[in-house]
């Protein structure tokens, strides 16, 4: 740890590490790697160059703003960037402009996307609904966006790049019902003319478990970063490693008021740290572990020194990382603070400093 009091370390050699093992779990599907929310939280351009040196040719940016981000930071084509969140006022042109894929659920977007194209064609992915209802047509108004889609390709201000939708990954026979209205979307736009050259339905959980959801293109998010879903397997046991460590100096060693030895880092709820977590869970210190107590403050949190006395002001600690120092991992955080791990490290403040290695 360098001369600061906190920071964020990301290790790219996990990231690549889980690249490769996914792209090799799911081919011959391609790889999206998504990257919303500055890459959970990991840093948006080290996150995306990282995985186009990896082999990986989609880039998941979920809005047209990052899309761009990332255009103008040098992911160049022909890697594919696709954008899904699209507001109902936002100029589609630039974005056009700049090879951006779309995500079209509706009539009016497909339109809009129509109206902002130039030189280039629009290229769009047609999203339907499949039981998750975030976004996506209807089974009633499937046939009519595609239709217009089709009309659109004709006179070539569109071009249908991939059918898609997005599954609840809430049990397998749920899924199971998902991957059946996916198909038989896919099976009514052939039946219109329409035979789009990709087709993505799978998140991290899915592609990684079931083969039948892969299809030709899987959007992996979470899994990349090395964090698995609570209550289930390691990230060790699935084969990936935790790429975020949260790290701190000792600022303090002093008595709380009941006499008991603490000693406070200059990490607080204002930076992301759960409410939930003092009493909780534990931190690592000299790779032992010691727990995190009340109050959790606003730029400050304690850790308890009962019986432990070789704690001085400097020494680091650890909050969370791969376990392999003592420390407990980011799965372990969210079991213990009933969440999840990836919204622990969205939730992080941009103003920790951020360390690459």
């Amino acid at each position: 740890m360098t001369d600061v009091t906190r920071e964020i370390v990301v290790d790219l050699d996990a990231l690549r590490h889980n690249i490769d093992m996914l792209s090799a779990r799911v081919a011959p599907a391609e790889v999206m790697v998504v990257v919303k929310n500055d890459a959970y939280g990991h840093g948006l351009l080290d996150v995306a160059t990282t995985s186009v040196q990896a082999g990986v040719t989609w880039i998941g940016a979920l809005d047209v703003p990052t899309a761009l981000t990332l255009r103008r930071g040098g992911i160049t084509p022909p890697t594919r960037i696709f954008a899904w969140l699209i507001d109902p006022e936002e100029d589609l042109a630039p974005a056009i402009a700049a090879g951006i894929d779309l995500g079209i659920s509706t009539v009016p977007q497909l339109e809009t996307a129509a109206a902002s194209t130039d030189a280039a064609a629009a290229r769009i992915h047609l999203k339907i609904d499949t039981g998750l209802h975030r976004n996506g047509a209807t089974a009633e108004d499937w046939p009519r966006l595609v239709e217009r889609a089709r009309e659109l390709e004709q006179r070539g201000v569109v071009e249908i790049v991939a059918i898609w939708t997005h599954i609840a990954e809430a049990s397998d026979d749920e899924d199971t019902q998902s991957i059946r209205r996916f198909e038989a979307a896919v099976d009514a736009a052939r039946g219109l003319g329409v035979r789009a050259p990709v087709r993505h339905l799978a998140a991290s959980a899915a592609a990684y478990a079931r083969s039948d959801a892969r299809f030709d293109l899987v959007r992996l998010g979470a899994f990349v970063y090395g964090l698995p879903p609570g209550d289930g397997p390691s990230a060790e046991d699935m084969g990936l490693r935790q790429a975020m460590t949260l790290r701190a100096r000792v600022t303090t060693v002093e008595s709380a008021p009941d006499g008991r030895r603490r000693a406070s880092i200059d990490l607080g709820y204002a930076d992301g740290i759960s409410t939930f977590a003092p009493g909780r869970i534990d931190v690592a210190i000299h790779g032992r572990r010691r727990p995190l107590i009340s109050p959790l403050e606003v730029d400050r949190a304690w850790i308890g020194l009962d019986g432990d006395t070789d704690v001085s002001v400097g020494d680091v600690v650890t909050l969370w990382g791969d376990g392999s120092a003592g420390e407990p991992t980011l799965q372990q955080w969210g079991d213990a603070t009933s969440t999840m791990s990836e919204e622990l490290v969205v939730r992080l403040s941009p103003s920790i400093p951020r360390r690459i290695v």
